[in-house]
């Protein structure tokens, strides 16, 4: 009997540490996310401005 409670902590122990880990790892992906989806909003806005000012460009550009 003892040794089966001490097979089972022993399984508990490997649980808990690949819970542990992946809950870091989840942490540290989601901030991960967080910083390239601000990075993603930055980029689409100088997209933006750069559309606006190339359609200002060719609305000025002389017709022939």
């Amino acid at each position: 009997m003892d040794h089966d409670i001490n097979q089972l902590s022993d399984r508990l122990d490997v649980l808990l540490g690949r819970f542990r880990a992946l809950h870091d790892e989840n942490i540290m992906l989601r901030n991960r996310v967080a910083v390239l989806e601000g990075e993603n909003r930055v980029l689409g806005d100088k997209v933006e401005a750069a559309r606006t000012r190339l359609s200002g460009l060719l609305e000025r550009l002389p017709e022939e």
